[in-house]
């Protein structure tokens, strides 16, 4: 085993430890120094790189207040078993409620590209749902992770396929793709520590969520050109769930989350949708900047009023200088 010299792993501390706000650094910098020194005295180097790599993140963690002891932190953890299953069940429902559509493609066109893109996201939605079930919390990041990636891929293509760029392509390719990036985004950031055990509550709260959120896909059909809904009801499927997560300015946690959950799944549709309804930018400008200020207005009323309780980063170390 190769024992890396002095300096690096000062160095690499160092380096590390800009990443974390100046206070924290002043109270804990050198019991994370001494812990550092103790744990990478002997490791070689890919173990050094291991605990520079938890260092860091965990700074992150704690630059952006996503800790456990932090409201965004828990509103996260709560929220993960709910953006899972409503991941996985929006995933399943191409094969559950329109399985001759998927059964065309792969008659239409015997190709591997088509066989990937129409057999992938099913197949991922079916893993998403079943590690979310076992309390698998890396299996669920690792696959939300690929779904983000694929659907960030199918992406790409509408903005580099076409020989003349449309937004409207691309808003409409957006909508079925990003709520899998933004929910990949949202399991990475829950604080570890406080994702729930595998038990007939977390079970039940996947399960009702996979429902809920196929539901929500299938019926509100968000890719459906013939407006089936009202923009009011895109404002609706958008806002009420935003004033939801106001509520975390209160120290609510469980309603925040719930509305954290079906954010990642509307948010992006419900955009799209009132922006061509409205039929463009210009036309969409005149009602929406009222909507953010009385927005603002609400988040800093509900925050003057609140509990104030849950601000600011943890008080406990990350997994490497515990």
């Amino acid at each position: 085993m190769t024992t890396p010299t002095i300096g690096e792993p000062s160095a690499a501390l160092r380096a590390v430890l800009q990443l974390y706000p100046a206070r924290y650094r002043r109270e804990r910098g050198e019991e994370m120094a001494a812990v550092f020194a103790d744990t990478t005295a002997e490791a070689g180097r890919s173990a050094l790189a291991r605990e520079v790599f938890d260092l860091a993140a965990y700074g992150l963690r704690v630059r952006l207040g996503l800790t456990g002891g932090s409201v965004p932190g828990r509103v996260l953890a709560l929220a993960a078993p709910m953006v899972a299953g409503a991941l996985a069940g929006s995933g399943l429902v191409p094969w559950v409620s329109d399985p001759d559509h998927a059964s065309w493609r792969l008659t239409w066109d015997h190709s591997y590209t088509t066989y990937a893109l129409t057999i992938a996201p099913p197949v991922l939605a079916l893993l998403l749902g079943m590690a979310a079930l076992l309390g698998r919390w890396t299996a669920v990041r690792v696959v939300a992770v690929l779904q983000a990636a694929f659907g960030l891929s199918v992406l790409a293509q509408a903005f580099t396929g076409p020989a003349f760029f449309d937004w409207w392509w691309a808003g409409y390719v957006g909508s079925a793709t990003l709520p899998s990036a933004l929910s990949a985004v949202l399991l990475l950031a829950a604080p570890t520590d406080l994702l729930p055990r595998p038990g007939w509550r977390t079970r039940g709260l996947v399960l009702a969520s996979v429902v809920g959120g196929g539901l929500l896909v299938a019926l509100q059909r968000w890719d459906d050109t013939s407006f089936p809904l009202d923009v009011q009801w895109f404002a609706v499927l958008l806002l009420a769930p935003l004033l939801l997560t106001f509520t975390a300015l209160r120290g609510r946690v469980a309603p925040a989350a719930v509305g954290v959950a079906v954010l990642s799944l509307t948010t992006f549709a419900s955009l799209f949708n009132i922006w061509r309804e409205a039929r463009g930018l210009s036309q969409l400008l005149p009602v929406a900047l009222p909507v953010l200020v009385l927005l603002v207005l609400a988040a800093m009323g509900m925050q003057r009023i609140g509990r104030g309780g849950g601000e600011g980063g943890d008080t406990g170390a990350g997994r490497s200088v515990a």
